[in-house]
């Protein structure tokens, strides 16, 4: 069964850095298809810029997309995980949060972000295995 680790080792990180623009993260968003970025601080995580975040402290607010900083209307209370934690508790902790991405960490160190349905699908696989085993087992007697 495939695990958080061995699903972020086929995946690329993409953050941005507090300074950018929200212009400018929107477009990066848009271009690598993600919903959520990690904000970065000289290597430090910082925080995320969610579409949430675009909606409800951008443009809710009227905000100026080219002066505002993402610093300024990021989320800062952050929902991690590290990569050797099981799925159940992954997903666990995203459900007592209410939220669809977490940031997974390994050796305090930022490595990926995933998304509940990433965590469903790791489930699907799961079952998928399961019922081919059973299904061997029943019909190779």
């Amino acid at each position: 069964m495939e695990n958080i680790k061995e699903l972020l080792a086929q995946r690329e990180l993409y953050t941005v850095t507090k300074e950018a623009t929200i212009k400018d993260v929107v477009f990066y968003m848009a271009e690598k298809g993600v919903g959520l970025v990690p904000i970065m601080d000289s290597g430090k995580l910082v925080g995320v810029f969610s579409e949430r975040d675009l909606v409800k402290r951008v443009i809710a607010k009227n905000k100026n997309l080219e002066k505002t900083k993402v610093e300024d209307v990021m989320s800062t209370n952050l929902v991690i995980a590290d990569v050797s934690e099981a799925n159940e508790s992954v997903l666990a902790k995203m459900k007592e949060a209410n939220t669809r991405h977490i940031l997974i960490i390994e050796n305090e160190k930022l490595v990926g972000v995933i998304a509940m349905r990433d965590l469903l699908e790791l489930d699907l696989s799961a079952c998928k295995l399961t019922v081919e085993v059973l299904n061997n087992y029943i019909y190779s007697k």
